[in-house]
């Protein structure tokens, strides 16, 4: 479970980043093209409430993924926080006030 994390500061960053930068920044051979086409599909299913669901629960919206995708669902999540840190992008979770 990710909820330590600020998810909505990443789909803010994510949203505002041109698509060809975050492709040049998370394609590596660990996070392969097929990783970042599933994070676009998260990205873009649906609102910024629907990404932090996602990203907190590490579930996917009822979108078609292909093949290569589906394959990879499994161990997207973990992947995907590991590639997030690696360039700096994940921020603790906000406690909210008492």
């Amino acid at each position: 479970m990710n909820s330590k994390y600020d998810a909505s500061s990443i789909y803010q960053f994510l949203v505002h980043t041109p698509e060809s930068a975050l492709r040049k920044m998370f394609i590596t051979p660990q996070f392969t093209a097929v990783h970042f086409g599933i994070l676009l599909k998260v990205l873009r299913a649906g609102s910024e409430n629907d990404f932090c669901d996602h990203f907190y629960n590490e579930n996917f919206p009822k979108s078609k993924f292909n093949a290569q995708e589906i394959v990879l669902k499994e161990t997207f999540w973990p992947l995907c926080v590991t590639a997030l840190n690696q360039h700096g992008l994940l921020q603790p979770a906000q406690k909210a006030a008492a």
